[in-house]
């Protein structure tokens, strides 16, 4: 008995990885969403204080050394991937829908 060889359905990776990639992006976005609401939180909802206070945080960045900058980078970085990872935990259902196949066509081969 002699088996095919079996193909690669390229249409098929194709849309997996195009849902991977939006729901990756829909991620980003919502964690870049979460801090800009921290930093609104931290103007106390106005947009006024929201802009002193981001004018003040940019003259502390500018004034500080290389090596504070690069502390308060790394915390932000930090505080950003936490947010993400946060983020794609609730939304990890989506994660794994991007593997069904959304036509529910079943793959047979011969035997």
């Amino acid at each position: 008995m002699r088996r095919r060889a079996s193909t690669i359905n390229w249409g098929a990776v194709t849309a997996c990885g195009l849902r991977l990639m939006g729901w990756f992006a829909v991620n980003v976005l919502a964690a870049a969403g979460v801090m800009a609401l921290i930093l609104f939180a931290i103007g106390d909802f106005s947009l006024p204080i929201t802009m002193a206070q981001l004018a003040n945080l940019a003259d502390r960045y500018v004034a500080a050394n290389a090596v504070r900058r690069d502390q308060f980078d790394q915390e932000v970085l930090i505080g950003f991937f936490a947010i993400l990872l946060l983020v794609a935990f609730f939304r990890r259902s989506g994660f794994a829908r991007a593997f069904e196949d959304p036509i529910g066509n079943k793959d047979f081969t011969d035997a």
